[in-house]
């Protein structure tokens, strides 16, 4: 979308694509955070564009160390995606029973617990990039997770723990509701329709992590609809909007911390990564190709020189 031109945050020419990275620290400030140090492996996400070059710099508060026993490759799969949802499950505010709470990352479910709605959670998409991690993440969470996705996909998002239904059948929501007694507490949403309105609970709510719309549209549909998400801030279900550039940006510490506690669950065996298929930087129109054709489960992955 962005090397197209059709992307709401770089809708201009001449920058350089790419939000997260995997890469080895060459040089520090002289007063660095003291988890780091020259010839560390980290990981980052950048407040903009950038990463998809042989150097990177980025402020110290961005990276986060690999874990030793993480693979490159393996670690390069998760830092935006996996992020996304994870901080889209935090804005919807649910536990459900059973969580499994562990880390940093179980003491603050921990801490905001009281208030929260158990449940159940539609996550759209559930077999592609953002929504297999959110599927597993929510289940973590002891949420039922309920997933939208086509055929081609559907048995990706069974296999991490969704109960999918096809969203090319006119009455999955109708399905939906009765499957699950009423309505869902919560959806995470990257098309911006309607249809998470119609099954999630009044006392839910909707988070929206993109806005679908036709090639060469997507970036006055991703205006409108953010927008509208946040003018139905208060409605019900109420909606909100999950931009992880602008919590980069302005929540570093609780951007690390997700990006920090998905690392170490992928690196014991808790989070299951998408296959890196990987490309050098001069097939980058190849790499371009096969994300855009990637079997579900899959994620291009460029090695620099």
């Amino acid at each position: 979308m962005a090397v197209s031109g059709d992307y709401l945050l770089h809708p201009f020419a001449g920058f350089v694509p790419g939000y997260d990275f995997v890469g080895i620290v060459e040089r520090l400030p002289a007063e660095p955070r003291a988890e780091l140090s020259i010839g560390q492996r980290v990981a980052g996400v950048l407040p903009g564009m950038g990463a998809h070059a042989t150097i990177v710099r980025a402020a110290p508060s961005l990276l986060v160390p690999v874990p030793a026993d993480l693979d490159d490759l393996v670690a390069a799969t998760a830092p935006l995606d996996a992020v996304t949802a994870r901080l889209a499950l935090d804005a919807l505010g649910l536990d459900g029973a059973g969580s499994r709470r562990s880390g940093l990352d179980g003491r603050r479910r921990d801490a905001r617990a009281r208030g929260r709605r158990d449940g159940s959670v539609l996550v759209q998409g559930a077999g592609g990039a953002v929504g297999a991690w959110a599927v597993q993440l929510a289940r973590r969470r002891g949420l039922e997770v309920f997933g939208t996705a086509s055929g081609r996909s559907s048995a990706h998002a069974t296999s991490l723990g969704a109960r999918v239904l096809d969203y090319r059948e006119r009455d999955w929501p109708e399905r939906l509701l009765l499957a699950s007694g009423g309505g869902v507490s919560g959806a995470v949403d990257h098309t911006g329709g309607r249809e998470p309105r119609r099954v999630v609970r009044p006392s839910g709510r909707i988070v929206r992590i993109a806005f679908g719309g036709e090639p060469g549209a997507r970036r006055s549909a991703a205006a409108r609809g953010a927008l509208t998400a946040i003018g139905r801030g208060a409605a019900h279900p109420a909606e909100r909007v999950c931009s992880t550039p602008a919590v980069v940006a302005l929540r570093r510490a609780a951007y690390r911390g997700a990006l920090a506690e998905t690392l170490e669950s992928m690196s014991v065996g808790e989070l299951a990564a998408p296959r890196p298929r990987t490309f050098a930087l001069d097939e980058y129109g190849d790499a371009l190709a096969f994300a855009e054709a990637a079997a579900p489960g899959e994620k291009a992955v460029l090695v620099m020189p």
